[in-house]
């Protein structure tokens, strides 16, 4: 009787489990199609009415990080998808949706990197080949048709000064950079007006031209009869892009320079990280060292962030305490700056920044500068 009774309630189980299945797998389907059809709140709600075991399933999971990714939930999605990976470390099927979400925000470089892993393990994921082919499409399209070879920049400052009175100062700049493939050419020339004197400052390197991995430049420049800006100066910069699981780009660099002046040379190192949000605020911190054999060494800090604004207007806010070169002579300086960018087409910004530097037992000085950036 007892082992009659025990098989009677094993059915019952087996039953309700089977139907529960029934009805999850139906539910699903009915999500799907109303995805298909572009209804993604309906889809979405109709999954978040489901029971708590439902939803704790794979398949519940993974059918609302797609239709979050299909409807340009991109945060959610990869949230979702982030947490499927950890609990499902070798899923080919979530490395794939990893890829498409990758490929929907224009991450081409991460969705390659998916889609490569996948083939890597089963060389045969039509989705995955699929997916891979597509990248390789838009990153041709992107550079025979979308690439801009030509970048330039231009400003005029100016400058007056309080607690130490000096001249005011004034410079101009201008700068054309010329990126035909993996590398980028340029050159720059910035006239400068102080101490009642003008120096022409003219600059010249090459850099890295491609974002993401590893990032590296040089540059060399020279003042033609120097008076107060160095002779020659060379220096340059490495760094590497770090995608986190977050969405988040970290940029750890390292910048040096060297600047010979008619007084001395002077070491410029600036170790450093910066921030790229996917929300578009970048953070910048950095130290700033120099190394002269006349002077004893110094060391500062800077910090400076960049919020959107709007889809066309952003701001910049930063604050330094630093050593500062100005003719020939390190001095500790406190720098409070900032500004703003407004994108009046998409291949035209124009800048305008402000700032404060109280130089160390020296002159307070109050700047100005107006610039623009011109891409074709």
């Amino acid at each position: 009787m007892i082992t009659a009774f025990k098989q009677v309630i094993l059915a019952l189980v087996v039953l309700v489990a089977l139907s529960a299945s029934s009805w999850a797998s139906e539910t699903n389907a009915r999500a799907l199609e109303l995805a298909g059809q572009k209804n993604f709140s309906q889809a979405l709600t109709l999954l978040a009415n489901e029971d708590a075991q439902t939803k704790a399933g794979y398949d519940h999971r993974f059918l609302k990080a797609r239709i979050l990714s299909w409807s340009g939930q991109y945060n959610e999605a990869n949230a979702e998808l982030m947490a499927l990976s950890r609990d499902y470390p070798n899923n080919a099927d979530i490395q794939v949706a990893r890829g498409n979400l990758a490929y929907y925000q224009g991450k081409l470089p991460e969705a390659e990197m998916h889609y490569t892993e996948v083939l890597k393990r089963y060389p045969q994921y039509q989705d995955a080949r699929t997916g891979l082919e597509n990248v390789r499409k838009a990153k041709a399209a992107k550079r025979s048709n979308g690439r801009r070879t030509w970048r330039l920049d231009g400003s005029v400052g100016f400058s007056d000064f309080s607690r130490v009175k000096q001249s005011d100062w004034d410079e101009q700049f201008l700068r054309a950079e010329y990126a035909p493939e993996n590398l980028a050419y340029h050159g720059s020339v910035q006239r400068y007006k102080r101490f009642g004197k003008t120096d022409l400052e003219i600059k010249g390197g090459i850099s890295d031209a491609v974002r993401g991995g590893w990032d590296w430049g040089v540059e060399v420049g020279a003042t033609p009869n120097a008076t107060f800006r160095p002779d020659f100066s060379a220096g340059g910069r490495v760094g590497r892009a770090i995608e986190t699981d977050n969405g988040t780009v970290l940029y750890p660099n390292v910048t040096y320079r060297y600047d010979d002046y008619a007084s001395g040379d002077i070491h410029n190192i600036q170790p450093g990280v910066m921030a790229y949000l996917d929300n578009g605020v970048v953070l910048t911190g950095r130290l700033i060292g120099t190394v002269s054999r006349n002077e004893k060494d110094q060391l500062g800090w800077l910090v400076q962030g960049r919020v959107p604004a709007s889809d066309k207007l952003s701001v910049n806010l930063g604050y330094a305490k630093a050593p500062e070169a100005i003719n020939g002579v390190a001095v500790t300086t406190e720098s409070l700056f900032g500004g703003v960018s407004y994108a009046v087409r998409d291949n035209l910004d124009l800048h305008v920044n402000l700032a404060r530097d109280d130089r160390e037992n020296s002159y307070i000085r109050n700047s100005v500068n107006v610039g623009f950036t011109y891409k074709r």
